[in-house]
């Protein structure tokens, strides 16, 4: 005699939304369930009058039998594969697209009961059906093949007295070899129930595996799982520090989705980590002239960060730094803007913004940050290397009256350029 059992407990497929209809309809199944067990005779409608019985009864009963369930471990059963694998669908499907697949899942599996039972296949002549197995079998197939690269934990037990073993555990394994395996189950204990019978609805478990296959691969979902694998492992591999491996990912990934903002800045990361500054740079100011576009200011200046701390003083072009700086000041990041713009100057030290950048320094240096040191020695580098012009006449007709120590000491920071990096 031997016993195997498995349930699935996660599935690592990330989420960006709360499940609400996952949360609402297993409330619902709890309350039916709770109604037929305990107040059967309330409300105009009797619990058996929802059950699906082939050519007796009405047909919207195929429908209805979804939610009801004839006991506790049938309940609880559904309960855990349904949480398992609902909500990843429902966050890739939207709420509308996966009610009407789950409901499609569902009825199907019941009309395949009904085939069965016409026929007395499996022992089950006559026999009515009832509960979400049919639809929770479509979504364990969707699931197949949506998410066909992802890995299930599952919990599992093993029980052979004749032959001395009693093993439980946790295990993690790829989502096709939980869905195999339990189709396998399904098949063997069908072949197994033949002689004596069946009070599992096989035929509904196997009616709602098969309209999961048909409507994941008819809708095109094996190309969107593919999609998204590439991203898992895109992101799996940069955590792991597999940068070029995570650049060649991030590529594929962009082949299939090209406008992806997410994608680009993951290619740019993995870039700029594996030493290929010049193509990351290329993609980071691309992206912060998108969002500088959009509007999206804060993204932008995020994508100015990020591209700084790597590459340093030369991520971007003079125009784009000086409207970093102007976009810093505006928020009273103040130094954050002296950082942009003394980037600006040592990058492009003979570019018209770089005079406009000396300008910049001098007046928030005496100004909103208050350090006059640093406030003489940049209006002194200004006199030394900007040449004849609108802004040299301005900084000397305007600043040069203030009360500036051009005699103070440049500190050790300031005086320390930082240079472009290649």
């Amino acid at each position: 005699m031997y016993f195997f059992y498995f349930y699935p407990l996660g599935l690592d497929c990330k989420r960006v939304r709360r499940p609400w209809l996952t949360w609402s309809l297993m409330a619902l199944m709890v309350v039916a369930f709770l109604w037929v067990k305990y107040f059967p005779n309330a409300g105009p409608v009797r619990p058996w009058q929802l059950v699906f019985f082939p050519g007796n009864g009405a047909p919207w009963t195929a429908l209805t039998a979804i939610w009801l369930h004839g006991g506790w471990l049938h309940l609880l059963g559904n309960l855990i594969y349904f949480h398992v694998f609902a909500p990843p669908l429902e966050d890739r499907l939207g709420r509308p697209a996966f009610l009407i697949y789950l409901l499609m899942f569902g009825v199907f599996g019941n009309l395949v009961h009904g085939l069965v039972s016409l026929y007395g296949l499996l022992g089950q002549r006559g026999m009515g059906v009832l509960g979400a197995s049919g639809a929770i079998a479509g979504l364990l197939a969707f699931s197949l093949v949506r998410f066909y690269d992802s890995k299930v934990e599952v919990g599992w037990w093993v029980f052979a007295p004749l032959g001395g073993q009693n093993r439980a555990g946790r295990s993690r394994i790829p989502v096709v070899a939980a869905a195999g395996l339990w189709l396998l189950l399904q098949v063997v204990q069908s072949l197994t129930a033949t002689e004596a019978g069946a009070s599992v609805s096989y035929g509904a478990h196997f009616g709602g595996f098969t309209m999961g296959l048909l409507l994941a691969f008819g809708l095109g979902h094996l190309r969107q799982g593919q999609t998204e694998s590439c991203r898992n492992r895109a992101e799996r591999y940069f955590l792991e520090g597999h940068y070029h491996a995570a650049a060649g990912e991030w590529t594929d990934y962009l082949q299939r989705v090209p406008g992806d903002i997410e994608g680009r800045l993951g290619l740019a990361r993995a870039l700029q980590f594996s030493g290929q500054i010049g193509n990351a740079r290329g993609l980071y100011q691309g992206l912060f002239d998108e969002y500088i576009a959009a509007g999206s200011v804060p993204d932008a200046l995020e994508v100015y960060r990020e591209a700084s701390r790597g590459q340093g003083a030369a991520c971007f072009d003079p125009d784009s730094l000086a409207r970093v700086a102007y976009y810093e000041e505006k928020q009273m990041n103040y130094e954050a803007a002296a950082d942009a713009l003394q980037h600006l100057y040592e990058s492009y030290p003979g570019h018209l913004q770089s005079q406009r950048a000396l300008v910049r320094l001098v007046v928030l240096y005496r100004g909103k940050l208050e350090n006059p040191k640093l406030a003489s020695w940049w209006y002194e580098e200004a006199l030394r290397s900007m040449p004849e012009g609108a802004w040299r006449d301005y900084l000397e007709e305007e600043l040069s009256a203030a009360a500036i120590d051009r005699e103070a000491d440049a500190p050790a920071q300031a005086v320390a350029f930082r240079g472009p990096e290649f």
